[in-house]
C-alpha cells in the first residue's frame, strides 16, 4: 500500500487531496499544525508538524517514511500578505527549504508542489515563485524528483471565507444574504476557475505516473476564462440574489485587466488525455449548497470581518 504525507493536510486543498488518495486505498498522514476538527476516515492519521521546524520535519518524515509528500502548507493572500512579509516568507519559503534539507541528505521521497500564475506583484507571488525556483534547482541537481503544478482559481466546498478573500465563497455568501458584492477594478479581468475535485484528481494522478514531470511545470485550469463580472452574475443567478455589485479600485500589488487562463496541453500530454472537467455550473451549485449550511457563528464572523 502506498503511503503519502500531505503538509497542510487539514486545509481546503489538503483535505481534497487526501480524499482522492483514499479512493486509491493509500495510507495517508496529514502533517499539520492544526488537528482536523472532524473524525478522520480509515487509513488517515494526523501528525502535528510545523513545516518551518526543521528538526520536527526531519523527525516525522523519517519516522513515517512516506512514499511521496504533497507540499501544500503555506499562507495565502494577495494584498493581505503585503503587511506580513516575515510570515509570508517564513511559511512559503522556509517551509519548503526544510524539505530541501532532506533532499540534500538523500532522504526525501518524490514530492508534489503547487505554484501559481505570476501576474501580480505581491508577497504571495514572490514567495511562491521563489520556492518554485528552489525546488527546480534541486531537481536540476538530481536531488529531488516530483511534480510541480501551477493552479489557477480553485474553488469548492470548504474553502476559507476569511481572512483571505477568495472570490467564489465571498460572492456566494454575499449573494445568499443579499449583501453588496465588492469587485476590485472594473471586473473585466479574467479567471480560470477549476473545481477542487479536479485539482485533487490531477495532482494525485500526476504523482502516480512512472515518469514524473519534475521541472516541467504543468498548468492546471479548465482552459476557459471568464470575467470576474460574469462569475458574480452567474452566482447571483444561481442563488436568486438581489445583491448589488459594486466596483472599487484594484488592491495594492494587483494589476487591472489581467487575463488568466491555463494552457491545458500539459494535462493532456502528461496526466489525462481529454480529461473531462467537473461541470462549471454544477460545481457552483454544490458550493452554494455548502455555504447555505455554514454555522451562524461562521456567518457572523464573515459579515463582521468584511464590515458588511
Amino acid at each position: 500500500m502506498k503511503k503519502v504525507a500531505i503538509t497542510g493536510g487539514s486545509g481546503f486543498v489538503g483535505t481534497a487531496i487526501y480524499k482522492e488518495c483514499l479512493k486509491r486505498n493509500y495510507e495517508i498522514v496529514l502533517f499539520d499544525r492544526t488537528e482536523p476538527n472532524y473524525v478522520l476516515p480509515k487509513n488517515v492519521k494526523w501528525v502535528q508538524c510545523d513545516v518551518v521546524d526543521l528538526e520536527l520535519v526531519t523527525k516525522v518524515t523519517l519516522k513515517e517514511k512516506p512514499d511521496e509528500i504533497y507540499l501544500i502548507a503555506g499562507v495565502l493572500g494577495t494584498s493581505e500578505l503585503n503587511e506580513a512579509p516575515f510570515e509570508a516568507s517564513k511559511n512559503n519559503i522556509l517551509g519548503v527549504c526544510t524539505f530541501m534539507e532532506l533532499a540534500v541528505a538523500g532522504k526525501l521521497p518524490p514530492i508534489f508542489y503547487v505554484t501559481k500564475p505570476n501576474v501580480w506583484d505581491n508577497l504571495y507571488t514572490f514567495t511562491k515563485e521563489a520556492s518554485e525556483k528552489i525546488i527546480k534547482y534541486y531537481m536540476g541537481e538530481g536531488m529531488v524528483q516530483g511534480v510541480i503544478h501551477k493552479w489557477f482559481n480553485a474553488y469548492g466546498e470548504g474553502q476559507h471565507t476569511h481572512p483571505v478573500r477568495k472570490a467564489v465563497p465571498y460572492f456566494i455568501l454575499c449573494a445568499l444574504h443579499n449583501l453588496p458584492i465588492v469587485i476590485w477594478g472594473n471586473g473585466e479581468q479574467t479567471v480560470d476557475i477549476i473545481y477542487i475535485e479536479d485539482i485533487a484528481y490531477l495532482a494525485v494522478e500526476a504523482m502516480s505516473k512512472e515518469n514524473l514531470t519534475n521541472q516541467n511545470v504543468i498548468e492546471i485550469g479548465r482552459g476557459i476564462e471568464i470575467t470576474v463580472n460574469e462569475l458574480a452574475i452567474d452566482i447571483l443567478r444561481l442563488t436568486k440574489s438581489n445583491s448589488e455589485i459594486i466596483h472599487e479600485n484594484m488592491r495594492s500589488g494587483e494589476t487591472a485587466n489581467t487575463k488568466l487562463v491555463a494552457n491545458i496541453e500539459g494535462i493532456n500530454n502528461y496526466i489525462h488525455k481529454n480529461y473531462q472537467f467537473y461541470d462549471y455550473e454544477e460545481g457552483l451549485i454544490n458550493t452554494i449548497e455548502y455555504y447555505k449550511n455554514i454555522s451562524k457563528e461562521h456567518l457572523e464572523e464573515f459579515i463582521n470581518f468584511y464590515k458588511l
